[in-house]
């Protein structure tokens, strides 16, 4: 069993408190573990059967990265290699879709929160409106390296842009890039993490630590690294 599937084993009460809607709660809570565990023995048989073919659906190439390769229930069906669809994936009504991270080198399978996907589209269209009228994203305080705050005065927004963490609860903010896409702040996330941790140094983009200590990619983020001590969030969302 490789360090990846030890690793989302162990994560049984994160599962159980937040991969489910609350009426649903109770009814799955013995079982989350076991279905991320099944999902992923599910894709590797299904890879040693199709000489290294993975199930998953075709996204377009400039697809964020952690979302790029949601897993193919149907295709685990038709072999017959997965009887039935977890229970809190959004192809039965849940608030998660399944993907597949690092395809080439070690398949894992992690789930993306369906809820910040929707959250991120409502407040992209507004973005989109405006721009369509002024020519140019409703740009507010610059963060630098090509990212910014949304000017609220100027986007018909129904609440603060910010959206729930998967990870932790609390509120996330809701940033754009020089494009005039939103992207979500994790930063909040990634420093509990690392005090939780211990962690004073890590190299390379920190949303690989999320994912190394959490079973949920962090959909639709800037590159995020430490410098002197301080997270920096960089413009680009890698799709390859």
């Amino acid at each position: 069993m490789n360090l990846k599937m030890i690793t989302l084993l162990t994560f049984t009460v994160l599962l159980s408190g937040c991969l489910y809607p609350n009426e649903r709660m109770q009814e799955n809570q013995a079982t989350n573990d076991e279905q991320l565990a099944a999902v992923q023995q599910a894709v590797e048989e299904f890879s040693e059967r199709n000489n290294g073919i993975l199930p998953i659906h075709t996204r377009d190439q400039d697809t964020p990265l952690f979302i790029k390769y949601p897993v193919n229930f149907n295709s685990l069906k038709e072999e017959n290699i997965l009887g039935e669809t977890p229970g809190n994936a959004y192809e039965q009504g849940g608030y998660y879709s399944y993907v597949i991270v690092d395809p080439r080198e070690e398949p894992t399978v992690q789930v993306s929160d369906v809820r910040v996907t929707q959250t991120l589209s409502s407040i992209n269209y507004e973005i989109n409106i405006y721009r369509n009228n002024a020519g140019n994203p409703p740009y507010g305080e610059s963060l630098g390296n090509g990212l910014f705050t949304i000017n609220e005065d100027r986007v018909n927004l129904r609440d603060e842009p910010n959206v729930t963490s998967p990870y932790t609860g609390q509120d996330l903010d809701v940033v754009m890039t020089t494009q005039g896409e939103a992207v979500v702040d994790y930063r909040p996330d990634v420093y509990q993490l690392m005090e939780s941790e211990d962690i004073d140094e890590y190299d390379g983009d920190l949303r690989y630590l999320l994912i190394e200590h959490y079973p949920i990619v962090p959909a639709f983020s800037p590159e995020m690294y430490l410098e002197d001590g301080q997270i920096v969030l960089k413009e680009g969302i890698v799709t390859e």
